[in-house]
């Protein structure tokens, strides 16, 4: 389950590859944390910092409405990553394909 937290520049992360995601890397990585509103993408414990992202880029590429706050918007996000993703519907050759095989098995 992937959580979704709002930067505070107060806590110390890990990233991916065992380095420290300490606040002053984080800022030295990605300055804009800083001047605008970011959230990390983490893991359910909340140690693992996978993305580090503008929320309002977020905001926008989902289309999560602007009238929601910050923190219903980031609830918002977090639903939308852990949603299951749906299954694909068939391709026209495996309908054909069933339905030879269902007339096959009628048939005999």
């Amino acid at each position: 389950m992937i959580k979704i937290e709002k930067y505070t520049g107060t806590k110390t992360y890990m990233f991916p590859n065992g380095e420290l995601a300490t606040p002053e890397i984080i800022k030295t990585t990605f300055p804009a944390v800083e001047t605008f509103t970011h959230i990390i993408e983490t893991d359910e414990a909340g140690q693992v910092c996978f993305a580090v992202q503008n929320l309002a880029a977020v905001r926008s590429q989902m289309g999560i409405e602007s009238s929601l706050t910050e923190d219903e918007a980031i609830a918002k996000i977090e639903e939308i990553r852990n949603a299951p993703i749906p299954e694909a519907d068939p391709t026209a050759e495996e309908r054909i394909a069933a339905a030879l095989e269902y007339q096959n098995l009628v048939n005999m």
